[in-house]
């Protein structure tokens, strides 16, 4: 499975185009950082991918940003983790001192935080918490 064909997945509005678009203009303009992490097996086939932006964030500094959260429906998958452990080494790297994952489809409600019960066990093991637009959590120091 390619990005785009997991991202259409769990975001069936979002057309090719615009997609390839909206990539193609990652880290240009005032945008420090931004990209696409993606999750993939030996074979190639991908388990999960998310975009990232470090923006500034008056009370913090830097925060990363996460969007456009996709994740197949694997069992057993340890895909979820492997992303977060590399978000939380991207977001140290960065020097950002929490991170938001932005819930893109509708504003976070009642039946919208349900629907994230697939990744709920490793959003939860990796501290992120309910926020007023998505998922937040700060970015731990690394210890010495």
């Amino acid at each position: 499975m390619t990005v785009f064909g997991l991202v259409r997945l769990c975001y069936p509005d979002i057309e090719i185009d615009a997609w390839r678009q909206h990539l193609a203009g990652l880290g240009t303009g005032k945008r420090r950082r931004s990209g696409c992490v993606v999750v993939n097996d030996q074979r190639g086939y991908v388990h999960a991918a998310c975009l990232y932006r470090v923006a500034p964030d008056p009370r913090s500094g830097r925060r990363l940003e996460l969007s456009y959260l996709s994740k197949a429906e694997l069992p057993a998958s340890t895909a979820p983790d492997t992303l977060f452990d590399f978000v939380d080494e991207l977001a140290r790297d960065e020097g950002c001192s929490s991170i938001l994952i932005e819930d893109t489809a509708s504003g976070v409600t009642p039946d919208r935080l349900a629907s994230w019960t697939d990744i709920d066990r490793a959003l939860a093991a990796h501290n992120f918490r309910p926020g007023s637009v998505g998922f937040v959590k700060t970015v731990e120091p690394v210890a010495s």
